[in-house]
């Protein structure tokens, strides 16, 4: 299976700090929330782990200091997630 997120990432409006620590799927009213840790790549992509699973994010700005490695939820419009071969 392959996670596709089509939304940018902006920190404080689609993504916040989890108030869990676990991986989790759910959905959020009108969008899907996931919840898992997120990463950074060397050319400043953002990744976020659903144990084991990543899913590759584009950020539309910086990450605040101290929040890479750490435990986040993003909420997702429901058209802009994909799960190939199926859409959620």
């Amino acid at each position: 299976m392959e996670w596709t997120v089509d939304e940018d990432t902006f920190w404080g409006r689609n993504a916040k700090a989890a108030v869990g620590t676990d991986p989790e799927i759910r959905p959020g009213g009108h969008c899907v929330v996931l919840q898992g840790r997120l990463n950074l790549m060397e050319d400043g992509a953002g990744i976020l782990d659903l144990d084991g699973t990543v899913i590759l994010l584009d950020l539309a700005a910086p990450l605040p200091d101290g929040i890479e490695g750490t435990w986040v939820e993003l909420y997702i419009e429901r058209e802009n997630v994909a799960l190939y071969p199926y859409e959620l």
